[in-house]
């Protein structure tokens, strides 16, 4: 494989500007996605949504609930910035996106630590039949699909700072097996495959790096994969009782 194209998404080449010679995109793009202040409003929306659940009169459910709010805020907001980018607002705010590491690890294990609460939940629930163990299982399968959604949305924000170094470096470490420099929506489609298969599908990793963080990410999908089989066989099982 050669890199002769500077535009060329195998990895090869910057990308700062687009085909045509267009210039740099628009600087309203600029900022952290996934910064510790929409975590932390996140989080306290979750906390107000668990609250409320807590004063009508049903505490067993308050984790669940927060996590469950504060995952779909982010979710919510992650995607509505970095779906609509093209590889040059991609490249701009993966470059931001450097700083955010400590929150991409507080956000990986507030997902671990929700499977626990899940646990928890399930147990609660076990062998019982009314609304609030009803609503705890249910609410368990949408914690877990969150949580899972959240941990390849985090890797998809790595895989892209790890393509789209920082300004005195080269891009790539994946072949995207296109000539169009990949945006989020590719680097959403790697994660989530990886996600869904524990494994890479035509996007291959070309840098040490990149696939030591795809083992870690295929590692944890596995967990969050056994994590969600677990939480709807439960789910059958007692709305088959």
């Amino acid at each position: 494989m050669t890199g002769g194209d500077p535009h060329d998404g195998r990895g090869r080449g910057p990308s700062g500007t687009a085909p045509g010679g267009a210039g740099p995109p628009d600087d309203r793009v600029r900022g952290r996605i996934l910064s510790a202040r929409r975590a932390l409003v996140s989080v306290a929306v979750g906390l107000v949504a668990g609250a409320a659940v807590g004063v009508v009169g049903a505490p067993e459910l308050v984790p669940l609930v927060t996590w469950s709010v504060a995952a779909t805020v982010v979710l919510t907001w992650v995607w509505r910035i970095s779906w609509p980018q093209d590889h040059r607002g991609t490249k701009l705010l993966a470059e931001e996106e450097g700083r955010s590491r400590s929150t991409d690890a507080a956000v990986l294990i507030g997902a671990v630590v929700s499977l626990g609460a899940v646990a928890l939940a399930l147990t609660r629930a076990s062998g019982n039949r009314d609304a609030v163990a009803v609503a705890l299982v249910i609410l368990g399968v949408v914690a877990v699909v969150l949580a899972w959604a959240l941990v390849n949305t985090v890797f998809a924000l790595k895989y892209a700072r790890l393509y789209y170094k920082d300004e005195a470096g080269a891009d790539g470490g994946i072949d995207f097996k296109q000539d169009q420099p990949p945006a989020y929506s590719d680097f959403a489609y790697l994660a989530f495959t990886v996600g869904m298969s524990f494994a890479v599908s035509e996007t291959e990793p070309v840098d040490t790096q990149v696939r030591k963080v795809a083992l870690a990410h295929a590692l944890l999908s596995y967990a969050f994969g056994t994590g969600v089989l677990a939480v709807a066989i439960n789910l059958v099982t007692n709305l088959g009782q």
